[in-house]
């Protein structure tokens, strides 16, 4: 059981160093010359240069990869992640590792630059090693978003810029929505709770918290001392969440099997049937969906305002 919530995650940092569905910005930003060379900070704060425009990318990040079709630099990845699955094309490129990056075919595909999630393992400075030029890049909150866009946007060549206004227009057009509601519902989202006496929720720092917020919720964990903390059953019950929400995925658990946990009956959520699911990679990937995730997020604490 506990190898299962280490690697759920571990794919969930992934993802958010979290999707259904294809990339939908709108406006789709047109390709601009940006010049080269262009030297970057990334997210490490590591000078990177970027000595002409790339043409063969890797992207070791879900959020990233979508970051690079959103931007109209799918053509030129060559290799992505396992878990990296939006757009639909993305997973006909090479894969080359998840949890676990698989060194050997990274070196092999030859990449002119990849782009890379933190890692605490060595690999970054692997990659680096065999003469690879990486940029790392992990966003990790709604307003990294922005910031990834427009430095993704530099490194290949193309109007980052614009993709960024876009986003953050969206993020503001249910920030401005949610910003005068009279209540704010405390809100608790499952990470997992394969251990009923340690589950994992979100935390101030972490995307989930960020989109909550934006929602208009009050996250129960909001003082909690870091991103994904782990609570037991009791000090859930004790919050008396008004909204519960999961993931709706084939291995969470459903709004009926959290409405019959032992002593959950008396939590607000349960009692006004308001236990709902959500698109996990949505809004688990801190992308270029990040508008779409705050307005779904925002329909399920404050469904009044949409309709």
């Amino acid at each position: 059981m506990r190898s299962r919530v280490v690697v759920l995650l571990a794919v969930l940092l992934l993802t958010l160093a979290s999707c259904g569905g294809a990339v939908s910005v709108s406006p789709s930003p047109s390709v601009a010359a940006s010049p080269f060379p262009a030297t970057l900070s990334d997210f490490q704060n590591r000078s990177v240069t970027v000595p002409s425009r790339p043409e063969r990318l890797v992207s070791i990040g879900p959020s990233i990869t979508a970051f690079l079709f959103a931007l109209g630099a799918g053509p030129r990845v060559i290799g992505v992640d396992d878990f990296s699955d939006e757009p639909a094309e993305a997973a006909t490129r090479e894969h080359v590792g998840g949890i676990k990056v698989n060194f050997e075919k990274v070196v092999a595909l030859k990449p002119d630059l990849v782009f890379s999630v933190k890692f605490s393992d060595g690999t970054i400075e692997k990659l680096q090693a065999a003469s690879l030029n990486v940029l790392v890049v992990d966003p990790q909150s709604v307003s990294d978003v922005a910031k990834t866009a427009t430095l993704l946007g530099k490194a290949v060549g193309a109007d980052g810029e614009a993709l960024a206004r876009s986003i953050q227009q969206r993020v503001d057009a249910v920030r401005a929505k949610t910003a005068n509601v009279a209540n704010r519902p405390r809100v608790y989202h499952e990470i997992d709770a394969s251990d009923p006496a340690k589950i994992f929720t979100v935390g101030p720092g972490s995307y989930i918290n960020d989109l909550i917020e934006i929602a208009g919720g009050a996250n129960i964990a909001a003082r909690a001392a870091s991103a994904y903390p782990q609570l037991s059953a009791e000090e859930i019950v004790k919050t008396d969440p008004e909204i519960i929400v999961l993931a709706a995925d084939a291995y969470s658990p459903k709004p009926g099997d959290v409405a019959a946990r032992q002593g959950w009956s008396i939590i607000a959520a349960v009692k006004n049937n308001r236990i709902l699911t959500i698109d996990p990679n949505l809004i688990n990937r801190p992308g270029p969906r990040v508008g779409e995730a705050a307005e779904a997020y925002a329909k399920l604490v404050h469904p009044e305002l949409f309709r």
